[in-house]
């Protein structure tokens, strides 16, 4: 079979045909894979400082992930301070409109001792006690000392409970000494010297009821729920398994830099009605007095400051982590595009570049078409698709 002669023109003319279809081989990968280089052999330095800023961006969003969820654990513990300074200026509204709420239907308390025979009888000739013994009564807030001597009588024992403020002791004869406490407050006796109160069958009574009214009683209720419900919220500040307030809080510590040791630590508070010192409403002899009610708000008023404080430096922190977010933040999207302009090919320039390459290529077929007598035929072979 006879070879087909070509001219050098049309040599020149395949050839760059061949190499526009190669670079337009390479513009088709370019925009379906929509990556310039994909391993070292389309550019050695592209590829691994792309590959470099590509593990960095990893490590990068490792540590805004920690840094965004210590953000969290921090703000979930201002929002449960803040639930529960919230819980106690209601309280506080709540308490004090109850002052000056007129009291009523106190059960007094009353002690009864030995029935005593004559009043006027000397006491240690008759209980079998020595000059000298005593027993003290704590009433109001208030203790007081009652001694006997060689001369004291069942009388002058009553009277020394009566001058008591607040206190009557009734005594006659053939009757047993009885001790009151007419607005129903607890009245404790123990003895100090021997066992006078003993020996007088005195002993402590808390039988007695405090005159209150529906609106002191439902302001006693409303303190009483601060202090379990502050507990209840600083139990349930939990966040990824992380709590800053509970009764045996956490110290959270999270990573702020991919490429060095800067960390920030936070330690928790503990935080419940005891270490607020927000008292059982018990403590303070209740509300039936506005000095009660006044005491009970003062505590409040100090759980507050308190909670405040810790508010202060858990927003400090959460402050500093935010910040450290936001940086960490434009930091890993500044990587990224850094590792997508080293490999990322430009999807526009490609299409035209590949557009004009095509018609380059058309244009040669056409030349083609023109240097053989069947050109028809072969540009058909020739054409793209």
């Amino acid at each position: 079979m006879s070879e087909v002669g070509i001219s050098p023109a049309t040599r020149t003319v395949l050839l760059g045909l061949q190499r526009t279809r190669t670079v337009l081989e390479v513009a088709s990968q370019h925009i379906t894979t929509g990556l310039r280089v994909k391993s070292s052999i389309d550019g050695t330095t592209a590829f691994f400082d792309a590959q470099g800023l590509t593990n960095r961006a990893a490590d990068l969003l490792t540590i805004k992930n920690s840094i965004s969820d210590a953000a969290s654990v921090i703000g979930a513990a201002v929002d449960t301070i803040d639930s529960m300074i919230t819980l106690i200026d209601e309280t506080k509204v709540t308490i004090n409109a109850a002052k000056g709420q007129a009291n009523s239907d106190a059960v007094a308390t009353t002690i009864t001792g030995n029935v005593v025979a004559d009043a006027s009888a000397i006491v240690k000739d008759t209980v079998g006690a020595v000059s000298g013994d005593s027993f003290e009564i704590t009433y109001n807030g208030t203790t007081t000392a009652v001694s006997i001597s060689n001369s004291t009588t069942f009388a002058n024992v009553a009277t020394a409970i009566s001058n008591i403020s607040g206190l009557d002791a009734s005594l006659s004869d053939g009757n047993a000494l009885i001790i009151t406490a007419s607005d129903g407050q607890d009245i404790y006796i123990t003895n100090k010297v021997n066992d006078l109160a003993t020996d007088l069958n005195l002993h402590t009574s808390t039988a007695g009821a405090l005159a209150s009214n529906d609106e002191r009683r439902a302001a006693e209720a409303e303190f009483d729920l601060v202090r379990t419900e502050i507990n209840a919220l600083a139990g349930q500040s939990t966040l990824l398994g992380q709590n800053l307030l509970g009764t045996s809080p956490d110290t959270l510590t999270v990573d702020l830099s991919d490429i060095s040791t800067s960390s920030l630590s936070v330690t928790g508070t503990t935080t419940n009605a005891r270490t607020l010192n927000i008292s059982a409403v018990d403590e303070n002899d209740s509300f039936v007095t506005d000095g009660g009610i006044t005491a009970a708000v003062a505590e409040l008023d100090t759980a507050k400051t308190k909670l405040q404080e810790t508010r202060t430096g858990l927003t400090s922190n959460l402050a500093v982590v935010e910040a450290r977010l936001a940086f960490n933040e434009e930091l890993l999207k500044t990587v990224e595009e850094g590792a997508a302009l080293l490999t990322q090919a430009d999807i526009d320039d490609e299409k035209a570049t590949k557009l004009a390459l095509e018609t380059r290529h058309d244009l040669g077929i056409n030349a083609l078409g023109f240097s053989f007598t069947n050109g028809t035929a072969l540009t058909q072979l020739l054409k793209l698709g």
